[in-house]
């Protein structure tokens, strides 16, 4: 009966996870991490509880399940050119693995995600769904050619934020990454995720720290 869930929150904070159900706080997770739920709903304080590990239970009302075709981006400690990378796997409607590639987000030396307009830092932790199905827009200059627009779920002051290539994350310049929106950083896996949006038609990205 398990299942893969994502945290969604509305405010786009982290979730706090504790020991059993509405039990003692024992970490914290992000908007948009993936989880595996492996029980059923405990109603305890007011709210339904599940568990995703040992010792290890979320409130219910905060996760959510994508059945359909999605993005789904990992936070790592890698990085290009002092970029983290985002690996990114590419999964579509019946859960297979299509492909996986590199993302980045936000500028060399501001990088760690925010709700601030304006600060070019990475894209927060979140769920964010596609504007246009299948969609790959022309956007030149520093989106690559490629743009489709994403909207998040969840509070935020950001906006404008599309998924793109960044034809300089490697150059190690002023363009290297982004303002804020999520770019692969080679022509390669440009046409990668290009080929799986049109074709795969995904209707989310998610984004969370590993």
């Amino acid at each position: 009966m398990a299942y893969t869930a994502y945290i969604s929150t509305k405010e786009g904070d982290n979730l706090s996870v504790r020991n059993r159900a509405n039990g003692d706080v024992v970490t914290s997770l992000t908007n948009g991490t993936e989880v595996t739920v492996i029980s059923e709903p405990i109603f305890a304080g007011s709210r339904n509880w599940v568990q995703i590990g040992t010792n290890r239970w979320v409130a219910h009302e905060f996760l959510t399940v994508i059945r359909s075709a999605k993005l789904v981006a990992k936070r790592t400690t890698e990085t290009i050119n002092g970029l983290r990378i985002y690996q990114t796997r590419l999964i579509d409607g019946t859960g297979k693995v299509i492909n996986t590639v590199r993302a980045v987000s936000g500028r060399a030396n501001k990088q760690t995600p925010s709700h601030i307009a304006g600060s070019q830092t990475p894209l927060p932790f979140g769920i964010y769904k596609f504007d246009f199905l299948g969609s790959v827009e022309f956007k030149g200059g520093e989106f690559g050619g490629v743009w489709s627009p994403v909207t998040p779920i969840f509070k935020t002051g950001r906006s404008e934020i599309g998924v793109h290539y960044d034809p300089s994350a490697l150059l190690n310049n002023a363009d290297s990454g982004t303002a804020g929106c999520f770019a692969t950083p080679t022509t390669k896996e440009k046409d990668i995720m290009t080929n799986f949006i049109r074709t795969y038609k995904p209707t989310h990205l998610i984004v969370y720290e590993g």
